[in-house]
């Protein structure tokens, strides 16, 4: 590999870091006696699919660290238009297509509201794209800590997301956001 294509590749970022470590390894000539004798053909198609991929997983976790950062126009910008929201695993009710305005206007107020501090995990991301369309289910554990300074009145939620995207403009937007909780720990905001 030249030198030039390597630094594309290094410049990436942290998310191709664990894909390209054997590689980046092999291909430079520094293999081991352990490692295996095999390459990674570095194309345009496989590093789009890999762009791709990390351009999903930002626009699913910024919804969460724009909530707790409450940059709300970080959060805004990882939605479509319109977005179908499903919350009924803990609500229930019916999923609803929502302006993606309203519902950031919303979750402003409601956090401005209600919540001293929040934090948002979203992890192990599935990806997977079909053209310029893409789905992303993740966990995620939500930890609020409420208004009021009252020590220990907190609220915990946990589960996983299913999130569905499309490419609008070069840019991955989320056009549907479906919750599942599977736990819930300290009290639920009434």
């Amino acid at each position: 590999m030249n030198h030039q294509r390597r630094n594309i590749l290094f410049t990436l970022g942290a998310s191709l870091t664990g894909f390209f470590s054997s590689t980046a390894l092999s291909t430079a000539g520094a293999r081991s006696p352990n490692q295996l004798n095999t390459q990674v053909t570095v194309n345009t198609a496989n590093l789009q699919k890999l762009v791709d991929r990390a351009s999903i997983i930002d626009a699913v976790n910024i919804i969460g660290m724009g909530a707790d950062l409450r940059d709300w126009k970080a959060c805004r910008a990882a939605f479509a238009d319109r977005v179908l929201t499903d919350y009924t695993s803990l609500n229930g009710g019916t999923p609803n297509t929502v302006a993606a305005d309203t519902l950031v206007t919303g979750w402003a107020d409601f956090f401005s509201k209600t919540f001293k501090a929040t934090q948002h995990m979203i992890t192990n991301h599935i990806v997977t794209v079909n053209g310029d369309q893409a789905t992303c289910t993740s966990h995620f554990r939500a930890h609020h800590i409420y208004l009021g300074g009252e020590s220990g009145k907190t609220w915990t939620l946990g589960g996983f997301y299913n999130h569905r995207l499309t490419r609008i403009k070069g840019r991955w937007k989320v056009i549907q956001m479906k919750m599942t909780w599977t736990y819930e720990e300290g009290i639920r905001p009434g």
